[in-house]
């Protein structure tokens, strides 16, 4: 039975069903060595990883009805009148990655109150690979000799050039360490005042390099793509009794079901026939020069004891992150082309969302040079040329939604932290604020960056908060002491905790869809900036309406063929202020048996913390527009919440 939605519920069985069995093997030992004033250690690991997926995904096919024809989901299907259909074939993946590690350490005490510690880290981290080549990737000009019938660029393990993990394993990881840890020892005069006098205060600095592997999924996207899977979605509505016919004209997509699986290393598949995968779309490439992504820690502190119970940190920390992975565009429209075509008097005109277009140029003019050229429908003009779409760095054998996976993003990392911690026998509290900048060009696997400079992407990361304030305390009531004449189990075990965040908020993601950029999926696309950004209480009506955060003034849609000129984040939007509370009662029945109460209130004054306002230019309507408040840890709401519960402990 296949799978039929609509808007608001679906019928039919699950589109995927994973079954999973995974095995990890882990060696490891270390050794240490003291001689003198220094501690030697010595280690390595091994370890070797399986991953074997079974998946089954959609395999008698998906419907979608939305209303789109008569505007009632429901009334579509009566006419079978088919929005989007999608199918798949089985997904199968069997893949490996070996890691290996060695250390060398020496921890060196120079003085009683200077320790030096250097070390240095080698590993080595194979990328996952397929044990039997199920995998495939895109690598510009080359052709399979695997699959010599896979269009251009489309290769797999075994071609030339191409490895079993598709990227090579490299050898040169070296991470070094050092870190250092002085007391100063000062007793008398200026410096014996600033550090407190021996014992008192404590100076650490260190840095280090730390590489990390690829992770599983973001190589693996590739499984279950062609030739080794297929994942079909119809690019136009089609019937409901032919899934494979559209609508519109009748033509067949052909028949791509049920799939036969090319056994790798078959002589039959040197003549496979491709057109059934084609245009290949939402399919990733990974590139074939990779390495393990590596970031810079460093870090200086300074702890001075103000009393026997309280404690001053002042420090400065970073990070800075290179190679990091991440996605662009592996076949985006040619905006240039787009534009040219126009010029040449190209019917339809070439425009926004026009990339998967066929376009006739007139009957004597030649097709651009980066264009490919196709065969002509019937009724066209004698002499004249079709061009299959804009997208000329694969061709149109390669659809949409196809992503590259590169580490080309890079990140980084300053803040200055104060921190004031008191711990007494009724009361320990704790002050902390940090002040600092975060930037990157992705922040996280699933962001793409800009495929013709990565640069143009780099703005304040998306966790990026500059001020952040938080205190926590927890005071155990002396009741017993105050009031002396009420039973001790009344007045002892009384406890009031909480903790107070202010903080300001998150930076405001800008985009623009419609595909001004003319490449395609608009991804990377924002408006342009035009004047200052000004920036307002959502809770005070503006000139915009209730809940505007920012005007929309300072922002204009670009023009056809640009990317936008603001940062995809460049300010920050509405701040948190949110204070949780609780008390709790612990009474002891006996010596290991006691019962225990809390009463807990989160956002107990019921602040009002907004989330960031909606920062896509294409929907006026809500752009800089601030629509829902933010939820706060376990209770999935920002605003007021209490709870009561009790433990019974023996």
């Amino acid at each position: 039975m296949p799978k039929v939605y609509f808007n608001e519920f679906n019928l039919g069985v699950n589109t995927l069903t994973t079954f999973q069995p995974n095995n990890t093997f882990h060696v490891s030992d270390g050794y240490m060595w003291a001689k003198g004033r220094h501690t030697f250690k010595f280690g390595g690991e091994f370890r070797y990883l399986q991953i074997n997926e079974r998946n089954v995904c959609s395999p008698n096919g998906a419907f979608t009805f939305d209303g789109s024809i008569t505007g009632s989901d429901f009334a579509d299907y009566l006419l079978g009148a088919v929005q989007n259909y999608n199918q798949c074939s089985q997904q199968f993946l069997d893949s490996r990655t070996r890691y290996g590690g060695a250390y060398a350490q020496d921890t060196y005490k120079v003085k009683p109150n200077v320790t030096l510690n250097l070390g240095v880290r080698w590993e080595v981290s194979m990328p996952w690979y397929d044990t039997q080549g199920k995998i495939e990737t895109i690598v510009p000009g080359l052709q399979s000799t695997q699959f010599p019938t896979a269009p251009l660029g489309w290769v797999v393990p075994g071609d030339p050039g191409i490895p079993s993990t598709l990227a090579p394993t490299r050898y040169n990881n070296f991470s070094p360490r050092l870190g250092i840890a002085y007391s100063p020892g000062f007793k008398d005069g200026m410096a014996g005042k600033i550090f407190g006098g021996p014992g008192k205060s404590s100076i650490r600095a260190s840095y280090g390099v730390y590489y990390t592997s690829i992770e599983d999924l973001n190589l693996f996207y590739e499984v279950g793509d062609a030739p080794f899977g297929l994942y079909w979605v119809s690019p136009n509505p089609v019937n409901f009794d032919q899934p494979f016919q559209e609508v519109a004209n009748g033509m067949s997509e052909g028949q791509r079901f049920p799939f036969v699986f090319p056994k790798p290393g078959s002589p039959a598949n040197k003549t496979l026939d491709y057109s059934i995968y084609l245009p290949i779309s939402f399919s990733p490439g990974y590139d074939i020069h990779n390495r393990p992504p590596y970031a810079e820690h460093y870090n200086l502190s300074i702890q001075r004891e103000l009393s026997k119970s309280t404690v001053l940190t002042l420090a400065y920390v970073g990070t800075q992150g290179h190679k990091l992975i991440s996605q662009y565009d592996a076949n985006p429209g040619d905006f240039a082309l787009c534009l040219q075509l126009n010029q040449l008097g190209a019917t339809p005109t070439c425009g926004r969302d026009g990339e998967n277009q066929t376009y006739t140029l007139p009957p004597g003019v030649a097709a651009p040079a980066k264009a490919f050229t196709t065969p002509c429908p019937l009724g066209t003009p004698a002499g004249s040329t079709c061009i299959p779409g804009t997208r000329d760095y694969l061709g149109p054998a390669f659809s949409q939604n196809n992503s590259f996976t590169v580490n080309i993003a890079n990140s980084s990392y300053n803040a200055g932290q104060i921190t004031v911690e008191h711990k007494a026998a009724d009361f320990t509290f704790l002050a902390a604020y940090t002040f600092a900048k975060a930037m990157d060009n992705s922040s996280g696997f699933g962001q793409w960056v800009n495929f013709l400079d990565p640069r143009l992407s780099r703005s304040l990361s998306a966790f990026d908060i500059t001020h952040n304030f938080v205190v926590s305390y927890i005071w155990a009531v002396p009741f017993d002491r105050a009031i002396g004449k009420l039973p001790k189990r009344l007045t002892q075990g009384w406890a009031l905790n909480g903790v107070t965040r202010y903080s300001g908020g998150l930076p405001v993601s800008l985009r623009q869809g419609g595909d001004y950029s003319l490449v395609g999926g608009g991804n990377t696309d924002v408006p342009d900036l035009v004047g200052k950004v000004v920036t307002q209480n959502p809770r005070n009506p503006g000139p915009n309406g209730p809940n505007t955060f920012f005007l929309p003034d300072a922002f204009a849609s670009g023009p056809n063929g640009g990317f936008g000129n603001a940062n995809r984040q460049f300010f920050h939007g509405p701040g948190i202020n949110v204070t949780d509370f609780g008390i709790s009662k612990r009474t002891m029945i006996r010596e290991a048996m006691g019962f225990e109460i809390r009463a807990e209130f989160f956002n107990i004054f019921n602040h009002a913390n907004f989330s960031n306002p909606h920062g896509n230019y294409n929907n006026m309507n809500t752009f800089g527009t601030v629509t829902s408040t933010r939820s706060f840890g376990d209770t999935g709401s920002g605003s007021r919440e209490g709870q009561i519960s009790a433990k019974f402990t023996w």
